[in-house]
């Protein structure tokens, strides 16, 4: 038995969320895992889409599947439906018990040191609500769903974002006392061109802390690079060189000595939610408590 085509005004919201999550995840294979369905399903629900709209919405070049300029115009619409169907999914879940899955990106540091003990409260308050956080150096694509809720040190430029600073974050430089030696640095003017720097691997425009050890320190001499800030902080605390940490760290309970105080860098923390999402309880339950958190328990 064939595939049974559609007219335009039959398709249902499996075909165009095939549509959808085919654009966002860059694959057929990869839209099947989304979907929760094999890949031959998303393949036919395409098919569908496109009969109905009388035209070929994707061709495929060395990237893999790029939409075509109709099937730009189709997916910014079907993204607007989607909206409409989350912002009513809120509006009809007011009042009832607040559950579902929250996916929270953010930077390791930010993540395990800070987000984690957010999970406590929503649980305490939200027993139905499971969080999800994903620690990474890598770029999280927010706006293609990808993690609901982003905690991050640049604001998004997607417009489909709602996006707040939510604190100011100090970063200072420290070391080991067995780095040291006895020594005291308190200027650039105390640095010797021995001295040794801690920093990142790369130099990603989503991790600009990559780059702020060099607007304090000029030129500095890097032995050791690592993408992680656990790493970074091992590293010093076994005296392989001086780190720059933001003040969350806690760096002085494992036995670092801040350093130059007067060089400290400030750098803003923001919080970013799809502005759909946001209407949805189990997403509002969470954004709110990482927010509170976040403007609360950022040390000075």
């Amino acid at each position: 038995m064939g595939t049974k085509f559609l007219s335009l005004d039959q398709l249902g919201w499996d075909q165009l969320r095939a549509l959808l999550e085919t654009v966002r995840s860059g694959s057929l294979a990869a839209a099947a895992k989304r979907l929760g369905v094999d890949q031959s399903t998303v393949s036919r629900r395409l098919a569908q889409v496109e009969f109905s709209t009388g035209s070929t919405l994707f061709k495929r070049d060395h990237k893999g599947l790029v939409l075509t300029p109709l099937g730009r115009e189709v997916f910014i619409r079907i993204e607007r439906m989607e909206t409409a169907l989350h912002e009513i999914q809120g509006l009809s879940a007011q009042g009832q018990m607040v559950s579902g899955c929250v996916t929270i990106a953010s930077m390791e540091g930010v993540g395990s040191l800070l987000i984690a003990r957010v999970a406590k409260d929503v649980a305490d308050r939200y027993p139905e609500v499971e969080i999800h956080l994903v620690t990474t150096s890598n770029y999280v694509d927010v706006a293609k769903r990808e993690a609901d809720i982003f905690v991050s040190f640049f604001e998004p430029r997607a417009t489909s974002l709602v996006t707040c600073k939510v604190a100011d974050v100090p970063f200072h430089l420290y070391a080991s006392r067995h780095y040291l030696q006895g020594r005291i640095i308190s200027s650039p003017d105390d640095l010797t061109v021995n001295d040794r720097f801690i920093s990142y691997i790369d130099d990603p425009i989503y991790l600009p802390s990559a780059r702020w050890l060099e607007r304090i320190i000029r030129n500095p001499r890097i032995c050791f690079r690592a993408t992680s800030m656990f790493s970074q902080m091992s590293a010093a605390q076994e005296g392989v060189g001086i780190v720059i940490l933001p003040s969350y760290a806690n760096a002085g309970e494992v036995g670092l000595t801040k350093i130059m105080e007067e060089r400290q860098l400030t750098v803003p923390l923001y919080v970013s939610v799809q502005h759909d999402l946001q209407y949805l309880p189990h997403i509002r339950a969470c954004l709110d408590f990482v927010k509170s958190y976040l403007e609360s328990k950022i040390p000075e």
